[in-house]
Formats: C-alpha cells, sequence, structure tokens
C-alpha cells in the first residue's frame, strides 16, 4: 500500500522538475542566443516478489514477479540547435547562423563561452560584452596578416582612430590584356608642338634628348636650366646674379601688370596686308597693349569700319578707318591703300579686315616672356627683339629669392625648340597622338601606344602618379616607356615638387599563344619633397596579349598615414578596417570554439557555459575552420519554440494530476484498512 504512495511521489517530483524546466525554457523565448533543454524520465529500481525460472521438460519458464517503486529524472538534456537570426543594425552585433561554435569571452583567467553575439567596443576600445564586461577573444592581426593559431587568443583591441604609418612602394604589379590586334599605321607626316606656343609639321621628326637640371624657386617659378648656367646650383642657394639660360625668344605676352609696344609695317608678301598706311610704307607703332602674345615676325591683324572710300586707280583704293586699333603713329583718322577687289566694290560702313607684319617687339617690365626651349620670364626690365632667332639671357636677381628644390630632367628638341606634343597625320587620314621621345618618319609603320598609371607612395606617404607607355613594336613584342615615351620623366607636382623618373627594362616578349615569355622593369624615383629615392619592381609576368581589347591594369603596394574611420565583420569573424587613406586592412579575427558534445557544457547562467567532463574535446580557430557561419549586425534568437512548451505543460500537467490520484486512492485505501478495526 505505502510503495504505490511513494511512486505517487515520486511522479509529482519529477512532473515538478520538467514543469520547472519548461518553465525556464518559456522564461528565455527572447533570450539572447539561450537553448532550450527538455526533461527525460525513468523508472526507478522494482522490488523482486519471486526470481525467473527457466523452461524444463515438464514445465514452461516463469517471467520474474516485480513491483515498480516509482520514477526519476533520467536527464535534463540541451536542445543545441540555431536559433533564428534577427538583424539588428549594429555592425559590432555577430549571430551564429551556422553551426554548433561557440565565441571565446574571458573574465581575468576566467574563460567561458557564449553563443551571444551582442558585442561592443569600450573606452579602451576592446571588444566586450558590454552587458558583463567580458572580453571577446579572438587573434589580432599585425600589418593586416592574420596568424590563426588555436588557443594562442587575445583580447581584441581596435581603438578608435587608430594610426596607419605611410608605408612605401616596393612593388607595382601588371595583369590582364595588351591587343594583339593592334593596327598600325603608316606615317605621312608630323605635327609637332613646341613648348614656346609654336608648332609645325614636318615630314620626318627626330628629336634629340638633352639631360637638364630643373630649379623651383622660392618665388614658385620652375626654371629650366642649360649649359649655359652659372652652376653649381644647390638647394637653399641664392640665384641672384647667376645665368639661369640662354635661349631665342619665341614671343613676349602682355598683361595689364606688364604691357608690350608693337612696331608694325607693311608685308608686301601677305595678299591681306595693305600696301600703303596715310600713303606711306613707313612702320606704325603700337603701345601699351594690355593682352595678347606677339612674335617677331608674325602678323598683326588690323580692323575697322570704313567711314570714306577713294579710288586711287584702276588698281588701288583708299579706305578711311575710323581708328579701332589705337595707333599711335600716324594719329586718326587712319587710310589705308589696298588692291581694288575685281569681285565687290567697298562702301562705308563696311568693316575691312587686314594683316600687318610685327616688325619690333618691346616687352616691358611685367609682361611675360617666352623662350624656345619653353621656359618663361617676368620682365624686369625692357626687352626689344628686332630678330627672329634673337638670344635671350635669364640672369637671376635677388626677387627670385632662393633654389627651394633641384631635379633632373629630360627636355626633347626638334629644330632647336623644346617640344611639348607631336601628332602623326597618317597616310589612312586619321591623325594619332604620339610620344615626344620617339622617332617618327614618313613613310614608317606606326602604333598607338598604350598609357597606363602606377601609384606609388614616397616614404613620406606622399602619393605619385607614374606614367608608363606600352608601345607594340612587332609582332609578339612591346616596348615599354614612360610619358613622355623615353626612359626618363619629371613630374610637376601639385605642391610644386619635382618628381624624376627613370626606367629600367627590357622588352615585353609573347609566345604565338599570347603567354608571357619575358621582360622586366622596374622605376627609380628621385624626390624633391624631401622624402627618400626609392625603387618599384614591376612584375609583368601576368600579362596576356590576345586579340580584343587592352585592358592592362596595374596595382602597386604601399599607402598614406591614414587614419581608422570604420570596421566591419565578415562571415567568418574577420574584422576588417576602413582608413581615410582608403586602405582597408584586417584587424583581427572573433575566436570560435567547438566542442565534441555541446549539450554536455555546463550553464553558468549569463548566457555563459563552462567546460564540463562531458563537453569531450574543445577545439578552437576561425568560424570557417570549425564550419561555422557568422551573420553580422543581428543577433541569434533564442531557440524556444512556445508551442512545443506549451504542449510539453499540458503532458506534464496531466502526468501531474495522475500521479496526485495515485496519492488520494492510496490514502483512501489506508483509510478504509484503519477503519476495518472499528
Amino acid at each position: 500500500m505505502m510503495r504505490s504512495m511513494f511512486s505517487g511521489v515520486s511522479g509529482l517530483k519529477g512532473h515538478q522538475t520538467r514543469m520547472d524546466v519548461i518553465g525556464n525554457n518559456i522564461a528565455n523565448v527572447n533570450t539572447t542566443g539561450f537553448k532550450a533543454s527538455r526533461v527525460t524520465f525513468a523508472d526507478m529500481i522494482s522490488q523482486n516478489l519471486s526470481g525467473a525460472s527457466s523452461p524444463n521438460g515438464t514445465i514452461g519458464g516463469v517471467n520474474p514477479k516485480q513491483v515498480g517503486l516509482g520514477m526519476n529524472v533520467a536527464s535534463t538534456d540541451l536542445i543545441y540547435t540555431n536559433g533564428s537570426v534577427q538583424q539588428t543594425g549594429k555592425n559590432t552585433d555577430v549571430a551564429i547562423s551556422r553551426g554548433d561554435g561557440l565565441f571565446v569571452v574571458k573574465r581575468g583567467n576566467q574563460q567561458f563561452y557564449t553563443r551571444n553575439g551582442a558585442f561592443s567596443f569600450d573606452a579602451e576600445g576592446n571588444l566586450t560584452i558590454p552587458s558583463t564586461g567580458l572580453y571577446v577573444q579572438g587573434y589580432m592581426a599585425k600589418n593586416g596578416r592574420l596568424d590563426v593559431a588555436g588557443d594562442n587568443t587575445t583580447n581584441i583591441n581596435i581603438p578608435a582612430g587608430k594610426s596607419m604609418e605611410a608605408k612605401t612602394t616596393s612593388t607595382a604589379s601588371y595583369t590582364k590584356n595588351l591587343n594583339a590586334s593592334t593596327p598600325g599605321y603608316q606615317v605621312a607626316n608630323t605635327l609637332v608642338k613646341y613648348a614656346d606656343g609654336t608648332s609645325e609639321t614636318v615630314a620626318n621628326y627626330n628629336p634629340t634628348e638633352t639631360g637638364r637640371m630643373a630649379l623651383t624657386l622660392s618665388t614658385g617659378e620652375k626654371v629650366t636650366l642649360d649649359g649655359t648656367a652659372g652652376y653649381p646650383f644647390t638647394s637653399g642657394g641664392a640665384v641672384a646674379g647667376k645665368t639661369l639660360y640662354t635661349s631665342t625668344v619665341s614671343n613676349v605676352t602682355a598683361s595689364a601688370t606688364g604691357t608690350v609696344d608693337l612696331k608694325l609695317g607693311i608685308d608686301g608678301t601677305n595678299p591681306s596686308s595693305p600696301t600703303k598706311i596715310n600713303g606711306l610704307t613707313t612702320d606704325i607703332s603700337m603701345t601699351g597693349l594690355t593682352s595678347g602674345t606677339y612674335t617677331y615676325g608674325g602678323t598683326y591683324n588690323i580692323s575697322g569700319t570704313i567711314t570714306a572710300v577713294n579710288t586711287i586707280s584702276a588698281n588701288e583704293v583708299e579706305l578711311t578707318l575710323a581708328n579701332d586699333n589705337n595707333f599711335t603713329n600716324p594719329k586718326i583718322p587712319i587710310k589705308v591703300t589696298v588692291p581694288n577687289p575685281t569681285s565687290f566694290t567697298y562702301k562705308a560702313g563696311d568693316t575691312y579686315n587686314g594683316q600687318l607684319k610685327i616688325k619690333e617687339v618691346k616687352g616691358n617690365a611685367g609682361s611675360v616672356l617666352t623662350t624656345a626651349d619653353g621656359n618663361k620670364a617676368k620682365l624686369t626690365a625692357t626687352e626689344t627683339i628686332t630678330a627672329a632667332n634673337q638670344p635671350f639671357a635669364r640672369v637671376g636677381t635677388a626677387a627670385d629669392g632662393n633654389v627651394v628644390a633641384t631635379a633632373r630632367t629630360s627636355v626633347y628638341q626638334n629644330n632647336n625648340k623644346t617640344v611639348s606634343s607631336v601628332t602623326l597625320n597618317t597616310k589612312s587620314g586619321t591623325s594619332v597622338d604620339g610620344l615626344v621621345a620617339q622617332k617618327y618618319l614618313a613613310g614608317d609603320t606606326f602604333y598607338p601606344s598604350v598609357a597606363s598609371t602606377i601609384t606609388v607612395y614616397d616614404s613620406l606617404g606622399a602619393k605619385h602618379s607614374v606614367p608608363v607607355v606600352y608601345t607594340k613594336m612587332e609582332n609578339n613584342k612591346w616596348k615599354l616607356s614612360l610619358g613622355s615615351g623615353g626612359d626618363s620623366y619629371t613630374i610637376k607636382e601639385a605642391d610644386g615638387t619635382l618628381t624624376t623618373v627613370t626606367l629600367t627594362k627590357t622588352d615585353l616578349t609573347f609566345d604565338s599563344a599570347g603567354a608571357y615569355v619575358s621582360g622586366s622593369a622596374s622605376l627609380n624615383l628621385k624626390y624633391t619633397n624631401g622624402a627618400a629615392d626609392q625603387q618599384v619592381s614591376m612584375n609583368l609576368a601576368a600579362v596576356t596579349q590576345y586579340s580584343g581589347t587592352t585592358t592592362i591594369a596595374a596595382s602597386s603596394d604601399g599607402n598614406a598615414a591614414g587614419t581608422l574611420s570604420s570596421v566591419d565583420i565578415d562571415s567568418t569573424g574577420v574584422i576588417t578596417g576602413t582608413y581615410t587613406n582608403g586602405v582597408r586592412q584586417k584587424e583581427a579575427q572573433i575566436a570560435m570554439a567547438q566542442f565534441n558534445n555541446p549539450s554536455g557544457l555546463t550553464k553558468m547562467g549569463g548566457n555563459l557555459y563552462q567546460e564540463s567532463n562531458n563537453s569531450g574535446t574543445r577545439t578552437i580557430s576561425g568560424a570557417s575552420d570549425i564550419g561555422s557561419e557568422l551573420t553580422t549586425s543581428a543577433l541569434e534568437m533564442s531557440n524556444v519554440d512556445i508551442a512545443d512548451q506549451f504542449s510539453d505543460m499540458i503532458i506534464t500537467q496531466r502526468g501531474f494530476q495522475s500521479n496526485s490520484k495515485i496519492i488520494t486512492v492510496s490514502d483512501e485505501m489506508l483509510e478504509t484498512l484503519i477503519n476495518m478495526k472499528r
């Protein structure tokens, strides 16, 4: 009688435990990363009334007679399935969306594990769980490189405003394709434009290269020296009294602060020029011009409204013009004698347009004189040009200040004038830009060049763009050069400093299948901004040559100095920082732990677990190494299923009620037994 009552009591206790677990599950239905538990029951030991006997020849076997003594809780199991992922929008929130991994966190020397990825950076830049202050464990990167080494974890520390040092460029790598079908053109002639603003068309273009020194003066003026310069020039040294260069005058430009005077005359070879002015062929002066660029031997356009027409003869007519040109000699009004036209008649009110020859150019102080080598000088005294080949010697003055920087540069000349650009006119009627350092002869085959740019960072973190040019020479062979087509190039930077680049290279060759065979190159750079000299190795082995489109592109290492502006976390737990210099760099990786039996972990409260004797072997590594996947800006929700819990609650309630009935009925039976004595 008492056994049934104790069985009922054990049933009540067991179902009460199950109800406690269900209550805990439902209470944590919204707890981040919570894992539900379940209770399993087992019967208790049974009392043997008689043992079992085996069958013999006269009687069959007999089963044992046992009476159960109730039930107990067999286990409380952790249901280790993934919860749903809820987006939060916070970039430091991390959800474990696949796999049974756990985050590793620490307090002092105590190590815990959790599925709660509600992380945040603290005041010192440590990644923590802000509700508990526990440090998230991971692997810190060194110069953007991660070394994931098992249990060798540490606190993740990424302080706000972290700085990145400038890194010098050492390697530039080229990839992608050069068009094997780049068309060739036959050269008809070459249009050459010069640094002084003039141009000419030549049948054969064969430039000469001259190494020059370029100075940057404290006034900001940049001067290219020649062999007549009063060397030496050193940084910080004065240029007063030293000759800087001597070159042929090309033109003079007038301004409001530097006027130009002209002497104009009749040009008998120019049909647009009048034959006489006021009946004379003497020169005409113009003074105080405040705009325009003027060249000795060039032409000056004149125009004026015709106020009167006088026929001198059958061949000549004299026109009286309003003084629209501010002539100072002769005085107004002026009269021009021109050929009598046969196809029309001049009349009052018409506008006459003609040209006079410039016979003298006088640049006054403040005007700008340009020479054939491309140098420009602001005149400090009057300079009069009376010949086409008149030289000009630029001598430094105290007003020029000191030398700020010096640099070697290459100058390409044709017909003793510095070349600024060349355009090739082809026999097919097209015009194609050429390279000033290349030779182009009429009838030669010319292949258009492909320009690319390498970004180079110097030892101070300053950025420089170096133009590298690829030119097809013949089938499967390409030549490398710098921006002008030569092996040296000077870049005038935005801050006024100079960068001199020299190229050391061998031709780039390909096999008949378009694959790289040979070719190498390197850049040597010298700076005037105080940075150290630098060499950049160029890797060309990945370049191909197939017919189609030219897509060649360069990438280089190195970077400017920068400050950390933001971080993001990827699906493997790698934390990447974005810096103000545009560089993205790996900063750290969140460590993940995996156990053979995660259900065997011991719950410590606060969403934390610790190892137990039955949790099994522990593995700590990156998320991808243990088969886990993370979702950023999200959190893992509880895996509690409300429907299941409510169903279990009903079953538990019925089990509890049934066991209570056992006690009630057993009590009534005992009462009946007691009443028998009465």
